[in-house]
């Protein structure tokens, strides 16, 4: 475990402790209690391995279970914010081992996961946003003390899992680096000096395996302690792509090894130090890709036809249309070879299988590591807390068929971070508890682009304008002009790349005041401060076959990134070479002429083939788009407030109230679209709450719940923009999606937890939230699909739900543990996650909502008491629930069918 504070465990306490076999902790009645209590409110099994029935004692625990994430261990009844905690035995049961899965045994909040760079975590249905690394996350993500810059670094499997709490509302005057909306702790087990050794082995459908153990003990005497733990998670995708180049990869496969090693160093009775390192090496997953093309609809909300030429669309595969809504299919290029559209209508739904090639999946690794110090004064503990962490992500993506398109497409991230954190906290126990720190972050993220093209991406990329010009019968002409399509793009390599650096400072102070012995009052306030400076490069890294058809760099201010001209030759409204011109560019243009149409001079072309070299210059232009050297900004907050204020009132026992009001503010960024800065405010955030901590029915019966209200001024998240580079360049006003802020944000409603063990041997959980959030004014919404048809490219989006946010998200969990045959335990565990209809774009497209639906996790087998062997089998999604959303043009269908696996664990 990892409290934030933990008392430190006296010599004798911890020779005791190597001599029994027992923690010192569990030793006396409270740390037993303690114990006991986080296990059955976390649904967890560890007190009814050791026995068959709950006893008193373990029934009169629960109103004492404990939250680690705090700055000494506290009682959950008397935590005055809104809080979850679900335990690691909890996890391990039905193998919920990503944040995924994590989340679903947790009411309000929720992970949206796109692909291993993609994913994020929301609360309240604050923090759903897209690809972005210029930007905190709402929710922050906290693994045994170290804070994440990005969500990103957790997207990984968990493993040897101690408890997992999850915080909402603004975090940050306790400690790490804060957040806006809510906060999500990890804490892994940690070494002692008693033996352990512990797996855990499945093997399940699509060949997968997953192991696990945990090692440690004692290496010197009262001295030194260890523990390691290792996770190895293979197995087929349930999606196949049957034109994989490679022939191996099949979508949302596993291949995930995870180890850690944790030294624990106690060479006084005050003072002990752990250190921890852990490594994900470079493993390959394939998670882009996976569409189910559907039939775009004929109409827009307006009833005018989607496609622009006047043809029925429900015959075409909308993902293929060009930007006038054109149908590819139409295109001798592509319906000659044999492979129609039609093949990829609703194929993965249909078939279970894709087709595309050159897919290479996502490289990913992890590894980092924290050293924790404590020193115990008497009075005070000082602690240290030390981390850092590298993350590397690399894609490389296809356009979604078997032609010659996109090549290396995607991109990489190579990211790194660094911490400190040094606090005090003192000795509870008088008048006031407190605790502050000094926090201090920096990150260096590296983020690059690729885009690299086949000699089928003249054709694809092409609009029906330029297409039909290239592509004639009109004599001689249609050879060339077949040749300048396919050349156009051929072979073309472009990147771009985004330096990101982040310093975030910050100290902070927390105090409970114990005003009577009823009567406290929680105050805390931190003050931060973020620096970024963004500097972004874009370059031709291959001219590939069409060097000769470049732009000017004269004429749109194009370079690369080495200072030099891309050689290409300028055209003027007629498509006739302009006066600015060098003596070697019109070199170029006669070479093309040359070669495409065996004429001496561009000059000696006809208005026809000038026209068609004009078309294939603009297919190859936007392909290039902006490029530019050291395009810099940057962003300080000067500061950054966080501040709670929550008085508690204790009735009695079993029953405390609280009124809590937090606040936060969230640093803005900079970030550069084609060649110019652009900034996002800072996102503020007030939440108010009302609620009570209880233990009722006979102390069988844990029952929190609160009303909350947040509101929100300038959320960020995904908003459309001008393009001022664009703009220049074709001449009327264009838009691009990028980060920004959305005006007003409110999310409002009731949250629930409880756990029940008042019938015999048995345990049950719920987490319940209403959750009412909506866009209290956004104006520079970006249209969706079915609104194309106005001229207006933003749209006001007041007044409706957020994205990703439905209004019910409940989460039951029960055991049920049954003595047979002596010390054998047989038992059963179910876990079912309940949500409301919810859109799943930023756009609010009526074509992106996802139905209500339920998914279900059961696991069942037999086992001793004291955990010496276990077999179970672990069904997840019990009943292959395979909600998504319906999409204008595509969706991506649930990746994660029925899955059934056997699962053999216990302790040597």
């Amino acid at each position: 475990m990892n409290p934030r504070n933990q008392p430190t465990i006296s010599a004798a306490a911890r020779r005791g402790q190597a001599n029994s076999g027992v923690s010192p902790f569990r030793r006396s009645p409270l740390a037993a209690a303690l114990v006991a209590g986080l296990a059955l409110l976390a649904g967890g099994n560890a007190v009814a391995q050791q026995a068959a029935a709950p006893n008193a004692a373990e029934a009169n625990a629960l109103e004492a279970v404990t939250v680690r994430g705090r700055p000494k261990i506290e009682k959950l009844k008397e935590v005055p914010v809104s809080v979850a905690v679900v335990s690691g035995a909890e996890l391990d049961r039905e193998l919920a081992a990503d944040l995924g899965s994590i989340t679903k045994r947790a009411s309000s909040v929720s992970y949206n996961q796109s692909n291993t760079r993609g994913g994020s975590l929301s609360i309240r249905g604050l923090g759903k946003r897209g690809f972005t690394e210029t930007q905190d996350p709402s929710v922050l993500l906290t693994v045994d003390g170290v804070s994440y810059g990005l969500t990103q670094l957790g997207n990984f499997d968990f493993y040897d899992v101690d408890s997992v709490e999850v915080y909402r509302g603004p975090q940050g005057t306790r400690g790490g680096k804060g957040a806006t909306a809510g906060e999500l702790v990890v804490n892994s087990k940690q070494p002692s000096f008693a033996p352990t050794a512990d797996y855990q082995l499945t093997y399940g459908q699509r060949d997968t395996v997953i192991a696990k153990a945990a090692l440690g003990g004692t290496i010197i005497e009262d001295l030194l302690a260890w523990r390691s733990s290792f996770s190895v998670n293979k197995g087929r995708g349930y999606y196949s792509n049957t034109s994989n180049d490679r022939g191996s990869y099949s979508l949302y496969n596993k291949d995930r090894i995870s180890g850690r090693a944790q030294f624990l160093l106690t060479p006084s009775s005050d003072f002990k130090a752990l250190f921890s390192i852990d490594i994900e090496p470079h493993t390959t997953q394939l998670q882009n890709g996976l569409s189910n093309y559907v039939d775009t609809p004929l109409r827009y909300a307006d009833g005018t036809l989607v496609d622009k030429t006047g043809t029925s669309v429900r015959s075409l595969l909308n993902g293929f249309t060009d930007a006038n809504g054109v149908s590819h299919s139409a295109r001798s290029w592509f319906a000659n070879r044999g492979l129609t559209y039609a093949n990829y209508l609703n194929q993965p739904v249909r078939s279970g299988s894709v087709s595309f090639d050159r897919t290479e999946g996502q490289y990913v690794s992890n590894k980092g590591g924290s050293l924790k110090l404590d020193w115990d004064t008497g009075s005070h503990t000082v602690t240290s807390i030390t981390g850092f962490r590298n993350y590397t992500f690399d894609a490389r993506n296809d356009e979604g068929t078997v032609f010659d398109v996109a090549k290396f497409g995607g991109g990489g991230v190579y990211y790194n971070q660094l911490s400190q954190e040094v606090k005090i906290a003192n000795q509870p126990g008088g008048f006031v508890d407190y605790v502050a720190g000094l926090y201090a972050l920096t990150t260096r993220d590296t983020v690059e682009s690729h885009a690299g093209f086949g000699n089928d991406a003249g054709a694809w990329y092409a609009n029906i304008t330029q297409y039909e010009r290239l592509d004639t019968n009109a004599g001689t002409n249609r050879g060339a002009g077949l040749a300048l399509l396919r050349d156009s793009l051929d072979d073309l390599y472009t990147i771009s790349r985004n330096n990101i650096r982040t310093r975030s400072t910050a100290i902070y102070g927390n105090a409970t005041w114990h005003l009577t012995d009823d009567l406290g009052l929680n105050t805390g306030l931190r003050i931060g401060q973020e620096k970024r400076h963004s500097e972004t490069w874009a370059w031709v890294a291959n001219n590939g076959v069409g060097s000769a058809l470049n732009p000017a760099s004269t004429q749109y201010g194009l370079k690369l990134a080495n200072g030099g001209a891309l050689g290409g030759f300028a055209l003027d409204s007629s498509n006739n070479l302009t006066a600015a011109n060098s003596a070697a560019q019109t070199a170029v243009a006669d070479s093309v002429a040359q070669r495409y149409y065996g004429v001496s001079t561009y000059s000696s072309l006809t208005a026809a083939q000038k026209a068609q070299v004009a078309a294939a210059k603009a297919i190859r232009l936007a392909r290039i788009n902006g490029l530019y050297s050291g395009v810099a900004g940057d962003y300080k907050d000067r500061v950054l407030p966080t501040a709670v204020v929550s008085p508690t009132y204790k009735f009695n026992e079993n029953f405390t109230g609280y009124v809590s009001w937090q606040y936060g503010e969230k640093s803005g960024s900079v970030l550069q679209v084609n060649n110019h800065d652009t900034t996002v405010k800072p996102e503020r955030t007030n939440d108010f709450e009302l609620g009570f901590k209880s233990v009722l029915l006979d102390r069988t019966l844990t029952l929190n719940a609160n009303l909350f209200l947040m509101n929100i001024r300038d959320y960020q998240q995904t908003v459309v923009a001008v393009d001022e580079f664009q703009t220049a360049q074709q001449g009327s006003t264009q838009y691009v999606s990028v980060q920004g802020n959305a005006e007003k944000v409110q999310s409002k409603g009731i949250e629930i937890d409880g756990v029940y063990s008042g019938l015999r041997n048995t345990q049950l959980r719920v987490s319940a939230s209403y959750n009412d959030a909506k866009y209290k004014r956004f104006t520079n919404a970006g249209k969706p699909s079915e609104l194309n048809y106005l001229s207006a490219v933003f749209v006001d989006q007041s007044g409706k739900a957020l994205a990703g946010a439905p209004k019910l998200l409940v989460n039951v969990g029960g055991e049920y543990r049954q003595p047979i045959y002596g010390d054998k335990v047989a038992h059963v565990s179910v876990n079912t996650a309940f949500t409301t209809r919810y859109n799943n774009d930023e756009s609010l497209s009526d074509f992106t909502w996802v139905g209500a639906h339920s998914t279900t996790d059961l696991s069942f087998g037999v086992g001793t008491a004291r955990k010496g062997f276990d077999a179970s089998i672990v069904v997840r999604n019990l009943f292959d629930d395979r909600s998504h959303e319906k999409g204008w043009s595509s969706y991506e269908p649930n990746p994660y069918p029925r899955w059934v696996g056997l699962v053999l664990s216990g302790s040597l």
